[in-house]
C-alpha cells in the first residue's frame, strides 16, 4: 500500500500557517476544493516539496500528497500536512509512491500495482534539487508526472517526468 495519497483540485484561500509561535510565516495554509474530499486545508512549510519550486496561487489546479500516517485534527474542514505539490492543469497527473522492478519482465510498477512505467529516452529523471539522475529507479520514491494511461491492469503510462528521492542515511 502506498505511503502516500494525493488529493487533486483547486486552491481557493491562502493563509498564513501559524501554528508554531516560535517560526512565524515559516508555513502557509491551502484551503483547497479537492475534488474527492471537498474542501480540505493543506500546511506547506520547509519540508513540502513543491516541484520546480513554483509559488502555488489561488486559483491553480494542483495535486497534494500527503502521508497516509500523519495526524490529521479532528476540525473542518480537515488539515492535512502536505509531503509534496505539483501543479497538474488539465490533462496533467502525479503519483508518489515506491516503484520496483518485476524480476519477471523488468518493467517498474507501483506498491499497489495499479500504475506500470513504461519509459522512454523523452522521460526527464532529476532529483528534488533539480540534478539529473542516472541509477536505478526500483525500490526508489518516486514522483511521478505523466499525461495519458492505458485503461489495462495495471494502467501503463510513459511518464513526463520522475523526480527520484533517495533514502539517505543521516
Amino acid at each position: 500500500m502506498s505511503q502516500y495519497t494525493p488529493t487533486s483540485g483547486t486552491i481557493t484561500q491562502i493563509d498564513w500557517l501559524d501554528t508554531d509561535p516560535r517560526q512565524p510565516g515559516c508555513g502557509l495554509l491551502y484551503t483547497f476544493s479537492s475534488f474527492d474530499q471537498g474542501t480540505i486545508q493543506m500546511a506547506v512549510d520547509g519540508s513540502t516539496y513543491v516541484v520546480d519550486g513554483r509559488p502555488l496561487n489561488v486559483g491553480d489546479q494542483v495535486t497534494f500528497f500527503y502521508p497516509l500516517d500523519g495526524p490529521v485534527p479532528l476540525i473542518y474542514p480537515p488539515r492535512y500536512q502536505a509531503a509534496a505539490a505539483v501543479h497538474t492543469p488539465c490533462g496533467t497527473y502525479a503519483t508518489l509512491d515506491i516503484f520496483t522492478q518485476s524480476p519477471m519482465n523488468g518493467q517498474l510498477t507501483n506498491e499497489d500495482d495499479t500504475l506500470r512505467l513504461n519509459l522512454s529516452r523523452r522521460t526527464w529523471m532529476t532529483l528534488p534539487n533539480g540534478q539529473p539522475f542516472g541509477g536505478a529507479l526500483s525500490g526508489k520514491l518516486l514522483l511521478v508526472l505523466y499525461g495519458a494511461t492505458t485503461r489495462s491492469i495495471p494502467a501503463q503510462t510513459t511518464p513526463d517526468r520522475i523526480i527520484v528521492f533517495c533514502p539517505s542515511d543521516t
